[in-house]
C-alpha cells in the first residue's frame, strides 16, 4: 500500500483535494461502493507479528460487524490464518471469523503471514497462499460451493516483474481465486498507529482530532477517485473500499458509512461491483507500490498515471 511521496505533495495538493471533496451541488447521484476490510481477526498498530490480545480481537470484530449491520452493508474479510494461531486461543479465534459467515459476510484469502510478494521468493509465497486458505476455504464456504473465492495480496504488491505477477496469477486461477482489487483506500492503517497511541494514553483530544481527520481524509479520496474514475472511463463505476479490521474503525466506521452514504452511494458486493466492464481492464502496472486499479488501469489505457497527485494524509498523522 503506498505510503507517503514527499510532503511537498501534500502542500501542493490541498487545493486540489479540497475541490473534488464534494460531489456537484444538486447532482443527481446513482453510486455504488463495495467494502473489503483486511488482515482479519485482527490488524495490530503494532505490526504484522503482532496478533492482539482476544478480548481486543473480539471487540474490535463485534463493532465491526455490528456497523456494516447497521448499514446492511455487505464485505469481504481477508484472513491472515498466522493470526489464529495463538496457543490456547485457536478455536476462539476461528470462532471469530465464524461470526462473519454468520452475518452474511464472505472470507477471503490474504496468505497465511501477510507476506510482500515483491521481495519473497516465488515458491514460499505460493506456499503461503496455499496455508492461507486451511480455515478460511472450510468455513468461508459454509456448504455454499459457488461461493465466490477471493483473493488480496498483501500491501496490495503483485510483483516485482512481469514474469512473477503473471506466474502467481496463474497460480490463483489454477486454484479457484479471482483477485479482490481496490480503488479507494485513505491510510487507515496510519491514522490507527496515531489513534491507538492517543487511547492507550488516556489523550482524548488527540483520539478526537485523529478521528475527524480520519473522516476528512475518506472525503478527499472519494473525490480524488470518483474524479479520476470519470476522466478515466468517462463515467463512475463501481467503488471498492480497502480498510483495515482495527481500532480506528472499530471506532468510526459507523460514522464512515453516513458519510459514503451521503454522498450518494450504495452498498453492494465485491461480486457485483466487479461485474462492471471497467473491471475487465488489464491491470497492466508492474511496480513497488501498492496503489489503486484506478491508477494501475491508466497503465494499460495508456493515459498518465496520476499517482501524485493523491493527497497523503495529513503531515502531523504521518509524523
Amino acid at each position: 500500500m503506498r505510503l507517503a511521496f514527499p510532503l511537498l505533495f501534500l502542500v501542493l495538493l490541498v487545493p486540489i483535494a479540497v475541490r473534488c471533496a464534494d460531489p456537484a451541488p444538486g447532482r443527481s447521484l446513482s453510486r455504488s461502493l463495495a467494502i473489503t476490510i483486511d488482515d482479519l481477526p485482527y490488524a495490530s498498530a503494532g505490526g504484522v507479528e503482532d496478533a492482539g490480545a482476544l478480548a481486543d480481537v473480539r471487540r474490535v470484530n463485534e463493532a465491526v460487524l455490528a456497523a456494516l449491520a447497521r448499514h446492511k452493508a455487505p464485505a469481504v474479510g481477508f484472513v491472515n490464518e498466522s493470526r489464529l494461531q495463538v496457543p490456547g486461543e485457536r478455536d476462539e479465534r476461528v470462532a471469530i471469523l465464524q461470526r462473519w459467515v454468520e452475518a452474511g459476510m464472505v472470507l477471503g484469502n490474504h496468505t497465511f503471514s501477510h507476506l510482500r510478494l515483491q521481495d519473497t521468493p516465488l515458491e514460499r509465497y505460493q506456499d503461503d497462499i496455499v496455508r492461507g486458505d486451511v480455515v478460511t476455504r472450510l468455513i468461508g464456504k459454509d456448504g455454499e460451493t459457488d461461493a465466490p473465492l477471493f483473493f488480496r495480496y498483501p500491501f496490495n504488491s503483485t510483483g516485482p516483474t512481469r514474469e512473477v505477477k503473471e506466474a502467481v496469477q496463474s497460480f490463483l486461477r489454477a486454484r479457484g481465486y479471482r483477485v479482490a482489487p481496490f480503488t479507494v483506500e485513505h491510510a487507515d492503517y496510519a491514522f490507527d498507529k496515531v489513534h491507538v497511541r492517543a487511547r492507550r494514553s488516556g489523550d482524548r483530544e488527540l483520539e478526537r482530532r485523529v478521528g475527524e481527520a480520519y473522516l476528512d481524509h475518506l472525503d478527499v479520496q472519494l473525490g480524488f477517485f470518483e474524479m479520476l474514475s470519470l476522466e478515466t472511463f468517462g463515467r463512475e463505476i463501481p467503488q471498492i473500499l480497502l480498510i483495515h479490521v482495527n481500532e480506528i474503525n472499530a471506532a468510526h466506521l459507523d460514522e464512515m458509512l453516513s458519510r459514503i452514504e451521503a454522498r450518494g452511494y450504495r452498498f453492494v458486493t465485491l461480486e457485483e461491483a466487479m461485474k462492471d466492464p471497467a473491471y475487465a481492464t488489464p491491470d497492466e502496472y508492474v511496480g513497488a507500490w501498492g496503489i489503486s486499479w484506478l491508477h494501475r488501469w491508466t497503465v494499460g489505457l495508456g493515459k498518465p498515471l496520476r499517482l501524485r497527485e493523491e493527497a497523503d494524509p495529513p503531515a502531523w498523522i504521518l509524523q
